[in-house]
């Protein structure tokens, strides 16, 4: 985690040509820096507002985008950048066209207006050019992804890690949920969106799918039936409601959620690569039958609360219930984690968010 910033040292301030965030319209469609603070308010929102950069700083903290890639999307590379005072941070470039730039621009207004322990930090962007970019705390340890596929059991993710991390992301999602006005929906919870810090705390990240206001239509604006627009949502971890209405709501996020929990308990992925069979369906016949333990993840052998997973496993499948309606909120889930596990994090974060 970094403490404090003042990010690369030669960010631009008091540029008069901006136009206020989320006005669109001439040839720029940039937002106006977030309201510069004083240092007690920066220490309490964990390092101060976020920075708007120039190109050039961008380009000399990744020299010149040849530093190495750290991670990958269908639109946008994750460059490893180099930070004042020996600091490493995450700069995410968007590709070009005007639909990316769109996303980029809501994944910006988002994350601007967002300050929790368990959603990964933004720093600083950059909007001069068609290429949007993002500034982010780098998070050593990887995305929960990876790290849940750790070769061998010495490598395995360890129970009251996955415990914890499952209480983290909960977290998050109840403060975008509950603890904003309009509520935020992420619209694409799965293990790689999970970052891991120095810690191997959980920083939920991207939200290129997000929307603000308590539900969306899938893809966005623009007519035409739900079959014919993108669906947000990632393969295994999209609700079936979503699929069927289009309609994406706070309950898609806890149906994505609940197969996260699944993920860490069986250590497997979400779509099996071998199958094409969804991990809801290939476990959740068992965990109905409450044979936990035939699908805990081997590599934890006896290293276990056998209690804990019975409750994970329960909270998991109320999550993924066919029916939103039957399904928990984030509240709810952050309640019954906290009641029924040993996890501790999301009372202290909910008082640090008070």
């Amino acid at each position: 985690m970094f403490r404090g910033y003042g990010l690369f040292g030669l960010a631009r301030r008091g540029r008069g040509d901006l136009r206020k965030r989320g006005e669109m319209g001439g040839a720029s469609s940039r937002v106006a820096p977030a309201e510069p603070v004083g240092a007690e308010e920066a220490e309490e929102q964990g390092g101060g507002a976020a920075r708007q950069l120039a190109w050039a700083e961008v380009e000399a903290a990744t020299r010149g985008f040849s530093s190495r890639v750290v991670g990958r999307g269908g639109c946008s590379t994750v460059y490893l950048a180099s930070l004042p005072a020996s600091r490493l941070g995450a700069v995410k470039v968007h590709c070009s066209s005007e639909r990316l730039h769109r996303a980029f621009r809501r994944e910006l207004d988002v994350l601007l207006s967002l300050r929790h322990p368990h959603i990964v930090r933004l720093l600083g962007y950059c909007d001069e050019r068609d290429e949007g970019v993002l500034v982010f705390e780098y998070a050593p340890n990887g995305d929960l992804h990876e790290r849940l596929r750790a070769g061998g059991a010495a490598g395995a993710l360890p129970w009251a890690r996955r415990v914890a991390v499952a209480s983290q992301v909960a977290a998050a999602l109840e403060y975008l949920h509950e603890g904003r006005d309009p509520a935020v929906i992420h619209g694409d919870i799965k293990a790689s969106n999970v970052l891991l810090d120095a810690n191997l705390d959980a920083k939920l990240c991207d939200f290129g799918f997000a929307h603000v206001g308590v539900s969306a239509t899938a893809g966005g604006a623009g007519g035409g039936r739900p079959s014919a627009r993108a669906v947000m949502g990632s393969p295994g971890y999209v609700d079936p409601h979503l699929l069927r209405s289009g309609v994406a709501t706070k309950k898609s996020d806890v149906y994505s959620f609940g197969v996260l929990l699944l993920e860490l308990l069986t250590g497997k992925e979400a779509v099996c690569r071998e199958t094409g069979h969804r991990l809801t369906a290939a476990v959740g016949p068992m965990l109905r039958d409450g044979r936990v333990s035939d699908v805990l993840d081997q590599r934890l052998g006896s290293e276990y609360d056998a209690a804990e997973a019975a409750a994970v496993a329960e909270v998991a499948m109320q999550c993924v219930n066919d029916n939103p309606a039957l399904r928990p909120s984030m509240a709810d889930v952050v309640r019954l984690l906290e009641e029924k596990t040993s996890a501790v994090g999301s009372k202290s974060d909910r008082k640090m968010m008070s």
